[in-house]
């Protein structure tokens, strides 16, 4: 990684709290350990814990309460060892842009401008569009090496 610290996406934090995914859960709960115990230091986008509130409140067999996801959400943005990100007007135009060259789903091509405009080219993520994407390089911390 030549970049800022690299962005976590937002089903990392997702698997965190499935229970039903136990490997996919340690895996990502490893992941952000990391982080809370300053091993390593991460970003994160407002988007991608946007995303995330509505993931384990509205999309997934078991919601989570909305108290657990506010104090989640609360502590990653109190926490010096996250780099937060946010998008502009002129990211979303980026965004059209991108989303336009490589005919990638919008919220995928708002992400990638995102970590462009704040010098992150790496994203640690399952999606399966974002590895065919020449602008960023993505790790699965889900696949086995």
């Amino acid at each position: 990684m030549t970049g800022e610290p690299a962005l976590v996406d937002s089903n990392i934090f997702a698997y965190a709290f499935d229970a039903s995914e136990p490997a996919k859960q340690e895996a990502a709960r490893d992941l952000l350990t990391r982080c809370w115990t300053r091993e390593a230091e991460y970003s994160v986008s407002v988007q991608n814990l946007a995303e995330f509130a509505v993931i384990v409140t509205e999309k997934v067999a078991n919601p989570l309460p909305y108290e657990t996801v506010q104090e989640f959400i609360s502590a990653i943005w109190r926490f010096d060892n996250w780099y937060k990100i946010a998008y502009s007007g002129d990211t979303i135009v980026k965004a059209l842009k991108i989303r336009s060259d490589h005919a990638i789903h919008f919220w995928d091509a708002l992400i990638v401008a995102t970590m462009q405009e704040h010098g992150i080219d790496t994203i640690f993520s399952e999606d399966r569009q974002l590895p065919n994407l020449p602008l960023v390089t993505v790790i699965n911390p889900f696949r086995e090496s």
